[in-house]
């Protein structure tokens, strides 16, 4: 695990760097996010100082690659973007450059700008990669205080982390014990250059605000406040991590199982824990699955649907980012956000053997693949599984050798009725259903194949 913090000189941001990254022997690739600003110039300036006395100057091309990514924000952008690209060459490092556009729709500029920034991250790391961010002491504090002022809890209090995975590789902030005045003092001793970006005098953003108004007065009044913020974030870390261990326990105890549509967990038995803990558990559940985290407002929702004393049984949902949280049989569902479906009325022509797959609309896809299963004489035999409910085994419809008939895919309109292979008697296909505890969202989505006039196959049910 990385160092923990501790005060250095200009003189010992390379020693304090290698503490840092000693860590991480596995790395191949150092990638390091280059702005041409005076952190990120620190940052490539000490990394490539610190692997020539490590490695020697015969040791080849430093494994470091300089990313800069150009906004297109700024008039000045492009002499931003050369100017990185020939502190680069000095350094003897390629620099890899990526030309953004931003798109607001409903995000700030800063939010906007940080997700273009996170994509192209994501994408370009490799396997064996480590991204180095700069950020340092005092942007943890403004990063603090900020979420405070918006009402963050124990997550978002907990700032910026060391380290995190990041696409395949991993994103580390090794200098975030460090204080800007100490990266300062490195680049005027190393006789540094870097840019500086006009946006950020601009108190019209929330961080420039806090770093040039806010911060400022409270440092007059508690000189240690940047310290100290920065410590309520290593205070908010810990406490994360022991929710998160509560957490998997309470999760590991609810049977978590993959339905047909998403997962499910064992409803009766969640809905004896506390409210924080459920709150706990569901935000668990999401960051596993790597889903969208509910905030405040779905959380609270979700107790009024889902275990109030009144509480709907069945026919909740709740909605939010892409995802939806449903209950039946006794459990909760998480799952995609399922698309709105009107397709009842519908009739669609199924020509197998040469269409084996076939679009149904927002009901998803039917597709058929051929086996040489022989089934009842025939010898000519398909698995069948429909969307949404292709986790389980298939089922298969034979095909006379002669004789064939149009195959058509309708859905339920009421009244149909069929007899599932290896039972006796009909019944409707609304009570089989019910019976062979298909979701009730589900059951209007099940595509009814029909081979002439008869109904010979139910979604990948039953034949």
């Amino acid at each position: 695990m990385p160092v923990k913090p501790r005060s250095v000189g200009p003189r010992s941001v390379e020693s304090h760097l290698n503490d840092q990254l000693k860590h991480y022997p596995d790395v191949k690739r150092w990638v390091v996010a280059y702005s041409g600003g005076l952190d990120s110039t620190v940052l490539l300036h000490a990394l490539c100082r610190l692997l020539t006395t490590r490695e020697g100057s015969s040791c080849g091309p430093l494994p470091v690659l300089a990313l800069h990514i150009n906004h297109q924000l700024s008039p000045n952008g492009d002499d931003w973007q050369r100017h990185c690209q020939q502190q680069a060459k000095k350094l003897g490092v390629p620099c890899w450059v990526e030309r953004v556009t931003i798109c607001v729709d409903g995000y700030g500029i800063e939010a906007a700008a940080r997700q273009a920034r996170y994509q192209v991250f994501t994408d370009l790391l490799q396997p064996g990669d480590a991204l180095l961010v700069a950020h340092h002491n005092d942007d943890q504090a403004e990063t603090v205080l900020l979420r405070l002022l918006r009402g963050a809890g124990v997550t978002g209090l907990s700032a910026m982390a060391p380290e995190r995975p990041l696409g395949r590789g991993l994103l580390l902030r090794p200098l975030l014990s460090l204080s800007r005045r100490t990266l300062e003092a490195y680049a005027r001793e190393r006789q540094l250059t870097w840019v500086d970006d006009e946006s950020n005098d601009s108190t019209a953003f929330d961080r420039n605000y806090l770093r040039q108004t806010l911060l400022p007065a409270l440092s007059l009044r508690w000189p240690q406040a940047i310290q100290r913020l920065s410590r309520t974030s290593d205070h908010m870390r810990d406490a994360r991590e022991l929710l998160d261990d509560l957490a998997a326990l309470d999760l590991r105890q609810l049977e978590q199982r993959q339905e047909r549509l998403g997962v499910s967990i064992d409803w009766q038995k969640l809905r004896t824990l506390s409210e924080a803990r459920i709150n706990n558990v569901v935000r668990l559940w999401c960051q596993r699955l790597h889903l969208p985290v509910p905030g405040d407002r779905q959380l609270r929702e979700m107790h009024g649907q889902f275990f109030s004393r009144t509480a709907m049984m069945t026919g909740a949902v709740l909605t939010w980012s892409g995802c939806q949280l449903r209950q039946f049989n006794q459990r909760l569902y998480l799952m995609p956000t399922l698309n709105d479906f009107s397709g009842s009325t519908e009739t669609i022509d199924w020509d197998l053997p040469h269409q084996t797959v076939i679009d149904l609309g927002h009901a998803g896809t039917l597709s058929a693949k051929q086996c040489s299963l022989n089934l009842v004489g025939h010898t000519s035999a398909y698995p069948l599984s429909a969307h949404p409910l292709s986790n389980h085994p298939p089922c298969y419809l034979s095909m006379a050798k002669t004789g064939y008939q149009p195959l058509t895919v309708s859905w339920r309109r009421g009244g149909e009725r069929c007899t599932p292979a290896g039972r006796s008697g009909s019944r409707t296909v609304k009570k089989l259903l019910q019976e062979y505890q298909l979701e009730t969202w589900l059951r209007d989505r099940v595509p009814l194949v029909y081979w002439g006039e008869t109904l010979v196959l139910v979604g990948d049910l039953w034949v």
